[in-house]
């Protein structure tokens, strides 16, 4: 029997799951499921401090351990976090994950910021997470609140805090404390529209 004829035999004696003795209709195209519309998240409800472009500050950096990199053109998501902070360390490893997958979906870099200010302490911290090697470091902890209080962090700075600037160096959204995988969406959506 030739594998043409062979098809037509095993379509007709039913391969799928009709043929384990259920009498379940096939459906067709006019009977087909509608997809449900991609839930979209408020960047204001998601955001603690949320800037409309044309009113966004420009980001400045606190003073760092090291010169910045010059600025890309890219969006950035800059991850603040410390090797003393649980929620942090937590949540490091995920958003390392998130950037692998949403490469292809926005164009953008995550850049960890250590807000330690003790440079032999990130250093042994990079080495069992090797996800912050190469984070920015900041100068001195005492750097933190004063830089988070002028990016729109409001009352006093909680690790971590996220900070999503756009491709023209603004700062569109700040948020802190931990983002769980129940914000995967929210993250994307944000990170898509800068």
């Amino acid at each position: 029997m030739t594998l043409m004829a062979a098809a037509l035999v095993a379509g007709a004696a039913g391969c799928g799951p009709e043929s384990s003795g259920g009498a379940a209709p096939s459906r067709s195209r006019v009977d087909a499921v509608q997809a449900a519309a991609p839930v979209q998240v408020d960047p204001k409800a998601f955001c603690e401090a949320w800037h409309e472009a044309d009113a966004a500050p420009a980001l400045s950096l606190p003073p760092l351990s090291a010169p910045p990199p010059t600025a890309s053109g890219r969006s950035r998501w800059i991850n603040v976090w410390a090797t003393w902070c649980k929620p942090c360390i937590e949540e490091l490893p995920r958003l390392a994950k998130w950037r692998d997958e949403l490469r292809g979906k926005a164009d953008f870099e995550l850049v960890f910021l250590s807000a330690d200010g003790d440079p032999a302490a990130v250093q042994t911290f990079a080495r069992a997470h090797p996800e912050v090697v190469g984070s920015l470091e900041l100068q001195s902890a005492d750097a933190l609140q004063p830089w988070a209080a002028k990016i729109g962090v409001p009352g006093q700075a909680v690790l971590p805090i996220h900070v999503f600037v756009d491709g023209k160096d603004r700062v569109r959204c700040v948020r802190t404390a931990g983002i769980g995988e129940d914000d995967r969406t929210a993250v994307e959506q944000l990170l898509m529209s800068l």
